[in-house]
């Protein structure tokens, strides 16, 4: 830690993170580390770039404000808002939705509560009056979508299947070479948030298939074995990324869609194709119409309505992922396709 300034102001840096502190005369280097902790768990708890600093214009403020509440301007990942730590006590709910409709007239911004902890009633009544707050783990920030539970994020219960996120840095992770990864960088290669990806790795933790570090303020993340013995330990964990079959006519509607199931693994392999062949589709805002049963095998084909995006990680775009094709074959039985599995999978790990 390195900190610079003097009697009214100094500037905390922590690894990669830079915090301005208003520094009355009682402060002092347990003060400031305090400061510094505050913000370090806010990062970690939402898995998002956080930065602080003193709200300069709170002296425009009404005194029984300035008097009330200690405020910062705080940046969530991009998102800029107010917190307000009270300095003798929480007032009501009430009395706190009052006080911030007029900080807000004063600074059009979302004001957050800072505290160091709730009361369950007390949590209910601000919920209750959409006001957002920060209480150690006790996190509602309904600006951002994050949502209260007992803490930001539930951890994962090991004994049920990955979240679609959780499969999706899994695999990614198992198609690169190997040594370690930084998941953070593929928010946008995934299509994920820095929220959904905190909690993929929380996942993938708690299965004990990753190691976790920092490097700096970022996460990294290096697997426990290698690229087979990881895939098999997370086999029983495994999402099968089909939610429904639907038979669709053939041509304009799968044209540019990737291929799936039997027809994905004989791009792969010899495996000779199935008749209809079989596509994959996901889309958060579209829905495909189709039918629930084979009516016409010369002009339908069949589509896989997938969970997440099923070419995100392949090479060959006109292919679903060859790990989440493996994983939608799972329940099959005939010895043909179980050797193509295992072909693909003896070429993806030499």
């Amino acid at each position: 830690m390195k900190i610079n300034g003097g009697a009214d102001a100094v500037q905390i840096i922590y690894f990669n993170f830079t915090i301005d502190v208003l520094t009355p005369c009682s402060y002092n280097k347990i003060n400031l580390l305090a400061e510094v902790i505050r913000v370090l768990s806010l990062t970690d708890a939402l898995g998002v770039e956080v930065t602080s600093v003193p709200w300069a214009d709170a002296g425009s403020l009404p005194y029984i404000l300035e008097e009330t509440y200690d405020f910062r301007k705080v940046t969530l990942d991009g998102t800029v808002c107010l917190f307000a730590e009270p300095r003798n006590g929480i007032p009501t709910a009430r009395a706190v939705a009052r006080n911030f409709e007029r900080v807000r007239e004063a600074e059009p911004l979302p004001v957050v509560l800072k505290t160091d902890g709730l009361s369950a009633e007390r949590r209910k009544a601000l919920i209750a009056a959409r006001i957002p707050f920060v209480a150690r783990e006790q996190i509602y920030l309904p600006f951002m979508g994050v949502v209260l539970r007992d803490k930001l994020y539930a951890d994962p219960d090991p004994r049920e299947k990955l979240m679609p996120s959780s499969q999706m840095l899994l695999f990614a992770y198992l198609y690169q070479d190997g040594g370690k990864m930084y998941p953070g960088k593929l928010t946008e290669k995934l299509g994920l948030s820095a929220m959904q990806i905190t909690r993929a790795v929380r996942q993938l933790q708690k299965i004990n298939l990753f190691d976790v570090d920092k490097d700096g303020v970022s996460v990294v993340i290096h697997g426990k074995t290698n690229h087979r013995a990881m895939f098999e330990a997370a086999e029983p964990y495994l999402l099968d990324p089909v939610r429904e079959t639907l038979y669709v006519n053939g041509g304009e509607k799968t044209k540019d869609l990737p291929l799936a199931g039997i027809s994905a693994l004989s791009r792969m392999t010899m495996l000779a194709d199935d008749n209809p062949p079989t596509y994959a589709y996901h889309s958060r805002t579209d829905k495909l119409i189709g039918e629930n049963a084979l009516s016409d095998r010369e002009w339908q084909a069949r589509v896989e309505i997938w969970k997440y995006a099923p070419a995100l990680l392949s090479k060959d775009k006109g292919v679903a992922d060859p790990l989440s094709v493996l994983v939608s074959m799972r329940g099959e039985r005939d010895e043909r396709v179980r050797q193509a599995v295992e072909e693909v999978l003896g070429g993806l790990w030499r």
